[in-house]
Protein backbone atom coordinates (compact mmCIF):
# COMPACT_ATOMS: atom_id res chain seq x y z
CA UNK A 1 0.00 0.00 0.00
CA UNK A 2 0.95 3.44 -0.49
CA UNK A 3 1.38 6.11 1.51
CA UNK A 4 -0.19 9.02 -0.87
CA UNK A 5 -3.62 9.67 0.36
CA UNK A 6 -3.19 8.92 4.43
CA UNK A 7 -5.38 10.99 6.46
CA UNK A 8 -8.10 11.18 3.73
CA UNK A 9 -11.64 10.04 3.95
CA UNK A 10 -13.51 9.19 1.74
CA UNK A 11 -17.15 8.08 0.69
CA UNK A 12 -17.82 6.47 -2.39
CA UNK A 13 -21.36 6.06 -3.77
CA UNK A 14 -22.23 3.12 -5.54
CA UNK A 15 -19.75 1.10 -4.05
CA UNK A 16 -21.02 -2.43 -4.12
CA UNK A 17 -20.69 -2.10 -7.83
CA UNK A 18 -18.31 -2.63 -10.35
CA UNK A 19 -16.70 1.12 -10.64
CA UNK A 20 -17.71 1.42 -7.11
CA UNK A 21 -15.11 -1.68 -6.03
CA UNK A 22 -12.41 -0.63 -8.00
CA UNK A 23 -12.69 2.86 -6.99
CA UNK A 24 -12.78 2.16 -3.66
CA UNK A 25 -9.71 -0.33 -3.61
CA UNK A 26 -7.38 2.20 -5.46
CA UNK A 27 -8.18 5.28 -2.56
CA UNK A 28 -7.62 2.58 0.07
CA UNK A 29 -4.34 1.23 -1.43
CA UNK A 30 -3.56 4.78 -1.39
CA UNK A 31 -4.25 5.37 2.25
CA UNK A 32 -7.94 6.73 2.31
CA UNK A 33 -10.22 5.74 4.99
CA UNK A 34 -13.25 4.70 2.35
CA UNK A 35 -17.12 4.59 3.33
CA UNK A 36 -19.00 2.74 1.02
CA UNK A 37 -22.66 4.01 0.27
CA UNK A 38 -24.96 1.34 -1.50
CA UNK A 39 -28.91 0.57 -1.71
CA UNK A 40 -28.28 -3.28 -0.14
CA UNK A 41 -26.52 -3.94 2.99
CA UNK A 42 -25.68 -7.29 1.90
CA UNK A 43 -23.95 -6.40 -1.27
CA UNK A 44 -21.98 -3.76 1.12
CA UNK A 45 -20.98 -6.28 3.34
CA UNK A 46 -19.77 -8.77 0.22
CA UNK A 47 -18.03 -5.64 -1.75
CA UNK A 48 -16.31 -4.91 1.88
CA UNK A 49 -14.76 -8.58 1.97
CA UNK A 50 -13.92 -8.65 -1.49
CA UNK A 51 -11.75 -5.38 -0.86
CA UNK A 52 -10.19 -6.45 2.57
CA UNK A 53 -8.96 -9.83 0.81
CA UNK A 54 -7.00 -7.11 -2.02
CA UNK A 55 -6.01 -5.07 0.64
CA UNK A 56 -6.16 -6.40 4.13
CA UNK A 57 -4.73 -3.25 5.93
CA UNK A 58 -7.88 -1.28 4.41
CA UNK A 59 -10.13 0.78 6.60
CA UNK A 60 -13.28 0.14 4.93
CA UNK A 61 -16.83 0.94 6.30
CA UNK A 62 -20.37 0.54 4.83
CA UNK A 63 -23.40 2.26 5.22
CA UNK A 64 -26.08 1.47 3.51
CA UNK A 65 -28.75 3.64 1.96
CA UNK A 66 -30.07 5.77 -1.31
CA UNK A 67 -27.94 7.92 -2.94
CA UNK A 68 -30.94 9.88 -4.28
CA UNK A 69 -32.43 10.94 -0.99
CA UNK A 70 -31.44 13.43 0.82
CA UNK A 71 -31.71 12.01 4.47
CA UNK A 72 -29.54 8.85 3.00
CA UNK A 73 -26.97 10.83 1.47
CA UNK A 74 -26.35 13.10 4.67
CA UNK A 75 -26.26 9.83 7.07
CA UNK A 76 -23.94 8.60 4.68
CA UNK A 77 -21.64 11.51 4.05
CA UNK A 78 -21.75 11.22 8.86
CA UNK A 79 -20.77 8.25 8.39
CA UNK A 80 -17.70 8.78 6.12
CA UNK A 81 -16.51 11.94 8.61
CA UNK A 82 -16.90 9.31 11.83
CA UNK A 83 -15.26 6.49 10.11
CA UNK A 84 -12.04 8.56 8.57
CA UNK A 85 -11.79 11.37 11.29
CA UNK A 86 -13.46 14.03 8.02
CA UNK A 87 -14.47 14.39 4.70
CA UNK A 88 -11.89 14.57 2.06
CA UNK A 89 -13.07 12.66 -1.46
CA UNK A 90 -16.18 11.86 -2.66
CA UNK A 91 -16.71 9.55 -5.60
CA UNK A 92 -19.66 8.82 -7.01
CA UNK A 93 -20.78 5.97 -9.36
CA UNK A 94 -24.30 5.42 -9.33
CA UNK A 95 -26.20 6.28 -12.60
CA UNK A 96 -27.96 4.20 -15.10
CA UNK A 97 -31.51 3.78 -17.20
CA UNK A 98 -33.50 2.40 -19.41
CA UNK A 99 -33.41 1.62 -22.70
CA UNK A 100 -36.48 3.36 -24.47
CA UNK A 101 -36.88 5.31 -27.98
CA UNK A 102 -37.97 8.82 -27.27
CA UNK A 103 -41.60 8.08 -28.25
CA UNK A 104 -41.18 4.88 -26.28
CA UNK A 105 -40.53 6.61 -22.95
CA UNK A 106 -43.11 9.13 -20.46
CA UNK A 107 -42.27 11.94 -18.30
CA UNK A 108 -41.60 10.11 -15.18
CA UNK A 109 -39.42 7.52 -16.09
CA UNK A 110 -37.63 10.17 -18.04
CA UNK A 111 -37.25 12.58 -14.76
CA UNK A 112 -36.25 9.24 -13.18
CA UNK A 113 -33.23 8.56 -14.98
CA UNK A 114 -32.22 12.55 -14.12
CA UNK A 115 -32.44 12.46 -10.86
CA UNK A 116 -30.43 9.07 -10.89
CA UNK A 117 -27.50 10.20 -13.38
CA UNK A 118 -27.47 14.15 -11.82
CA UNK A 119 -30.25 14.41 -8.95
CA UNK A 120 -27.53 11.92 -7.18
CA UNK A 121 -24.65 14.28 -7.63
CA UNK A 122 -26.25 17.21 -6.83
CA UNK A 123 -26.81 15.86 -3.28
CA UNK A 124 -23.59 14.48 -3.02
CA UNK A 125 -22.36 18.44 -3.13
CA UNK A 126 -24.88 19.66 -1.74
CA UNK A 127 -24.29 17.50 1.39
CA UNK A 128 -20.83 16.72 1.30
CA UNK A 129 -19.16 20.22 0.43
CA UNK A 130 -19.93 21.94 3.89
CA UNK A 131 -18.25 18.79 5.94
CA UNK A 132 -15.62 18.26 3.47
CA UNK A 133 -12.11 19.67 4.44
CA UNK A 134 -10.57 22.51 2.22
CA UNK A 135 -8.59 21.07 -1.01
CA UNK A 136 -11.46 18.19 -1.29
CA UNK A 137 -12.30 16.62 -4.18
CA UNK A 138 -15.28 15.35 -5.76
CA UNK A 139 -15.13 12.66 -8.69
CA UNK A 140 -18.41 11.76 -10.71
CA UNK A 141 -18.48 8.87 -12.80
CA UNK A 142 -20.06 10.21 -16.18
CA UNK A 143 -20.32 8.39 -19.80
CA UNK A 144 -19.22 9.29 -23.12
CA UNK A 145 -22.86 9.25 -23.36
CA UNK A 146 -22.63 13.07 -22.32
CA UNK A 147 -21.28 13.98 -25.84
CA UNK A 148 -22.62 11.09 -27.92
CA UNK A 149 -25.83 9.68 -29.33
CA UNK A 150 -27.03 6.56 -28.09
CA UNK A 151 -30.71 5.78 -29.62
CA UNK A 152 -32.68 4.50 -27.01
CA UNK A 153 -30.77 6.24 -24.07
CA UNK A 154 -32.09 9.82 -24.55
CA UNK A 155 -33.03 10.02 -20.75
CA UNK A 156 -29.27 8.71 -19.69
CA UNK A 157 -27.04 10.90 -22.38
CA UNK A 158 -29.33 13.66 -21.27
CA UNK A 159 -28.79 12.72 -17.47
CA UNK A 160 -25.12 12.76 -18.03
CA UNK A 161 -24.66 15.76 -20.03
CA UNK A 162 -26.34 17.86 -17.20
CA UNK A 163 -23.87 16.12 -15.36
CA UNK A 164 -20.98 17.15 -17.13
CA UNK A 165 -22.08 20.87 -16.94
CA UNK A 166 -23.57 20.75 -13.29
CA UNK A 167 -20.06 19.59 -12.39
CA UNK A 168 -18.41 22.74 -14.23
CA UNK A 169 -20.79 25.06 -12.53
CA UNK A 170 -19.95 23.93 -8.97
CA UNK A 171 -16.51 23.80 -9.51
CA UNK A 172 -16.40 27.43 -10.52
CA UNK A 173 -18.32 28.19 -7.14
CA UNK A 174 -16.75 25.87 -4.77
CA UNK A 175 -13.14 27.18 -6.46
CA UNK A 176 -12.56 29.01 -3.59
CA UNK A 177 -12.27 26.61 -0.82
CA UNK A 178 -10.10 24.52 -2.62
CA UNK A 179 -12.53 21.59 -3.66
CA UNK A 180 -12.10 20.25 -7.11
CA UNK A 181 -15.24 18.96 -9.04
CA UNK A 182 -14.40 16.61 -11.98
CA UNK A 183 -15.90 13.95 -14.05
CA UNK A 184 -14.64 10.96 -15.56
CA UNK A 185 -16.75 9.32 -18.73
CA UNK A 186 -16.18 5.75 -19.59
CA UNK A 187 -16.19 3.85 -22.81
CA UNK A 188 -17.65 0.76 -22.77
CA UNK A 189 -16.08 -0.91 -19.76
CA UNK A 190 -17.13 -4.52 -18.66
CA UNK A 191 -18.90 -4.24 -14.91
CA UNK A 192 -21.68 -6.03 -13.30
CA UNK A 193 -24.62 -3.95 -14.42
CA UNK A 194 -23.40 -4.55 -18.05
CA UNK A 195 -23.60 -8.22 -18.04
CA UNK A 196 -26.30 -8.43 -20.41
CA UNK A 197 -24.61 -5.72 -23.00
CA UNK A 198 -21.20 -8.07 -22.68
CA UNK A 199 -23.54 -11.43 -23.05
CA UNK A 200 -24.22 -10.31 -26.66
CA UNK A 201 -21.28 -10.89 -28.46
CA UNK A 202 -22.42 -9.06 -31.80
CA UNK A 203 -23.14 -5.88 -29.27
CA UNK A 204 -19.15 -5.78 -28.21
CA UNK A 205 -17.68 -6.64 -31.74
CA UNK A 206 -19.93 -3.65 -33.01
CA UNK A 207 -18.20 -1.38 -30.69
CA UNK A 208 -14.40 -2.84 -31.32
CA UNK A 209 -13.98 -0.66 -34.88
CA UNK A 210 -15.38 2.51 -33.11
CA UNK A 211 -12.63 1.88 -30.00
CA UNK A 212 -8.60 3.04 -31.57
CA UNK A 213 -7.05 1.06 -28.80
CA UNK A 214 -9.07 -2.22 -30.02
CA UNK A 215 -10.77 -3.23 -26.57
CA UNK A 216 -13.42 -2.35 -23.90
CA UNK A 217 -12.50 -1.03 -20.58
CA UNK A 218 -12.57 -2.83 -17.07
CA UNK A 219 -12.85 -1.32 -14.30
CA UNK A 220 -9.53 -0.72 -13.13
CA UNK A 221 -9.29 1.50 -16.62
CA UNK A 222 -11.80 3.73 -14.83
CA UNK A 223 -10.34 3.32 -11.43
CA UNK A 224 -7.32 4.46 -12.58
CA UNK A 225 -8.54 8.13 -13.95
CA UNK A 226 -10.82 8.43 -10.56
CA UNK A 227 -7.78 8.09 -8.45
CA UNK A 228 -5.78 10.48 -10.08
CA UNK A 229 -8.50 13.11 -9.91
CA UNK A 230 -9.36 12.53 -6.37
CA UNK A 231 -5.46 13.02 -5.03
CA UNK A 232 -3.12 15.74 -4.85
CA UNK A 233 -1.56 14.62 -8.37
CA UNK A 234 -4.32 16.69 -9.77
CA UNK A 235 -4.20 19.88 -7.38
CA UNK A 236 -4.63 22.13 -10.59
CA UNK A 237 -7.52 20.69 -12.73
CA UNK A 238 -11.35 21.23 -11.80
CA UNK A 239 -14.57 21.58 -13.44
CA UNK A 240 -13.12 19.02 -16.16
CA UNK A 241 -14.88 15.65 -17.57
CA UNK A 242 -12.54 13.28 -19.02
CA UNK A 243 -13.06 10.54 -21.43
CA UNK A 244 -11.46 6.58 -20.47
CA UNK A 245 -12.72 5.44 -23.17
CA UNK A 246 -9.72 3.92 -25.42
CA UNK A 247 -10.63 6.66 -28.10
CA UNK A 248 -14.27 5.28 -28.48
CA UNK A 249 -15.36 9.00 -28.68
CA UNK A 250 -13.01 9.92 -31.64
CA UNK A 251 -15.15 7.86 -33.94
CA UNK A 252 -18.70 7.51 -31.87
CA UNK A 253 -21.17 5.64 -31.17
CA UNK A 254 -22.31 2.15 -33.46
CA UNK A 255 -25.57 2.30 -34.94
CA UNK A 256 -28.31 -0.35 -35.84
Amino acid sequence: MSSTLDGKSALVTGGAGGFGKACALALARDGAAVTLMGRNAASLAQARAWLLAQAPDARIAVHAGDATADADVQAALASAVAHGGGLDIVVATVGGGGYRTVLEQDLATFMADMQLNVGSAFAAVRHGAPLMRDGGAFVFISSTAAVLSFQGLSSYCAGKAALDHFVRVAADELGARGIRLNCVRPGLTHTDGMDPFFANPAYVESFKPLIPLGRTGMPVDIAAAVRFLAGPESSWITGQSFAADGGNELRGAPRG
